[in-house]
């Protein structure tokens, strides 16, 4: 218990963001029924959902830090992908490195690579 259960970006196009996330992580989405929404997880497990908004307005949370084998290709794939580097790669003492990118909403997303 205390986990995340659910994480949901908002997003004024759902075909445009399911590109970024899909090239970026390789999450898999579908329509949920009865809602303005498209839920992704990675093969049955459930991570989250993109919700249908006219406008989104980024904010500083909720803050999202996902665990990545090469932050330096996810960094470069984003980019491509639409989205734009909010932070640089750092060091992380004890842990690796991180980075904050944007979705193509501006939506933040940190992501983190650990050195063992």
């Amino acid at each position: 218990m205390n986990n995340i259960c659910h994480i949901e970006f908002d997003s004024t196009d759902f075909d445009r963001s399911q590109r970024f996330f899909e090239g970026l992580f390789g999450w898999t989405f579908r329509e949920y029924p009865g809602m303005e929404m498209r839920v992704f997880g990675q093969g049955d497990a459930h991570i989250g959902g993109l919700m249908k908004k006219e406008t989104v307005t980024p904010g500083p949370s909720p803050s999202l830090w996902f665990q990545v084998e090469d932050l330096d290709a996810v960094l470069g794939k984003a980019e491509v992908l639409g989205g734009s580097i909010l932070s640089a790669k750092s060091p992380v003492p004890g842990v690796g490195y991180s980075a904050q990118l944007a979705d193509p909403d501006g939506n933040p997303v940190g992501i983190v690579e650990y050195v063992s």
